[in-house]
């Protein structure tokens, strides 16, 4: 039995590495049709650019819908065999998305590409918390979120030049492959026998009630639904809001860099998560405090300079990052909540938060379209901070 918690042995560092770089190659998946695909696949099925943004929206939706199930799927079949089975999904949804012969297909095979994630995400979260402690869980929560702003990062620098040297068919199917490689490693990869904690398998409907009736995991979730709908929408469109509004140019790796900044601003967030929420009772101050800076961030990017975009892209990406580790974290630390059922209640959290967001997108598209960026960003600011009441009716910790 690997000693609890320790994160030095065999077992807990190949478990540890094989879920990271999954959720480094997942991440990708979930950016390999940002634009300038995101244009480009639209302009292939002569669909108009201010619905380019569903594309999106019908992943989001998908992850979003798939959540929950994923959870209990996790709690009664195990983690490993939910979260690997997802990234297969994930894998040959995004691998068949460039043979779609119409548009409704490809959002088709969008969809099944997000059901695969949501499958992967909470169940591998399960996996971690098996192989660590509670104490040093928040810790490793970072560096799984900080893995995904890596992977989306890299996607949101390197896709553009992908696309442009080849086509956005081979970049979405490139993305698909790294998912198929790290499926393949990560089923040798995790030892389950070997965790820390043994999680028993099976969940009753007493156990899932209980996680529904839970109103401090509804309130974590819902305070950051606004943030989560702007943060993820706004990568999506910010290579062209680099050209179009700030007036880089498409020929330089800038647009992509820029982009990308937002997601690995994320790292900083993740790193820096373990230490500033080791102290969980100040959950909720911390939370209020993450919006708020997370909103006033926003005005940086309506200023047509790429330093001010650039700094609104790192306060950004940190802001969020360190905010939704704590809601991922928190529900780990309730005493109401056995190891078993984390997958499941995270599954609740992360749900709320893209089923409340996932239609960001597409109006950041729709009001770009039709208003430009300007009105788009001002939008953002509103959706972000609407959810904040929600932050200030948790108890205080």
């Amino acid at each position: 039995m690997a000693e609890e918690g320790s994160g030095g042995n065999v077992p807990s560092r190949k478990a540890l590495f094989s879920v990271l770089s999954s959720r480094f190659t997942y991440s990708i998946n979930w950016y390999t049709t940002a634009t300038p695909a995101l244009y480009l696949i639209v302009q292939h099925y002569g669909i108009s650019s201010a619905f380019s943004g569903l594309i999106v929206s019908v992943f989001f939706l998908s992850v979003g819908l798939f959540q929950i199930p994923a959870g209990a799927l996790s709690s009664k079949y195990g983690s490993k065999k939910v979260a690997l089975n997802g990234l297969l999904v994930l894998a040959v949804g995004s691998i068949a998305t460039p043979f779609a012969p119409n548009f409704l297909v490809l959002l088709a095979f969008r969809f099944v590409a997000g059901i695969g994630a949501a499958l992967f995400f909470s169940p591998a979260i399960g996996i971690l918390s098996a192989f660590y402690s509670k104490e040093s869980r928040t810790g490793v929560m970072g560096l799984y979120n900080a893995s995904f702003s890596l992977g989306a990062g890299m996607a949101l620098l390197l896709w553009p030049i992908i696309v442009r040297s080849t086509s956005w068919q081979a970049g979405v199917i490139f993305g698909g492959v790294l998912s198929l490689v790290a499926y393949i490693y990560s089923s040798f990869g995790i030892d389950m026998g070997k965790a820390a904690e043994s999680a028993a398998v099976g969940v009753t409907l007493k156990e899932i009630a209980s996680i529904f009736r839970n109103r401090e995991v509804w309130l974590i979730s819902l305070g950051l639904v606004g943030v989560w709908g702007v943060y993820n929408a706004i990568p999506q469109f910010m290579y062209n809001y680099s050209i179009q509004y700030i007036g880089l140019s498409p020929s330089s790796i800038l647009p992509g860099a820029l982009a990308s900044i937002i997601l690995f601003g994320g790292l900083i967030g993740g790193v820096i998560s373990g230490p500033l929420h080791r102290n969980i009772r100040n959950a909720r101050s911390l939370l209020v405090l993450i919006v708020v800076l997370f909103s006033i961030s926003l005005p940086l990017f309506m200023i047509k300079s790429p330093y001010t975009a650039l700094a609104g892209s790192i306060a950004v990406g940190v802001t969020f990052t360190a905010g939704v580790t704590l809601t991922y974290a928190l529900p780990a630390h309730m005493s109401g909540i056995d190891l078993k059922n984390i997958p499941l209640a995270i599954s609740l959290v992360n749900s709320l938060q893209i089923l409340g967001g996932f239609w960001v997108a597409t109006l950041f598209g729709y009001v770009v379209f039709h208003f430009g960026y300007l009105a788009a960003f001002a939008a953002m600011i509103g959706i972000s901070l609407a959810f904040l009441p929600f932050y200030l009716l948790m108890r205080k910790q």
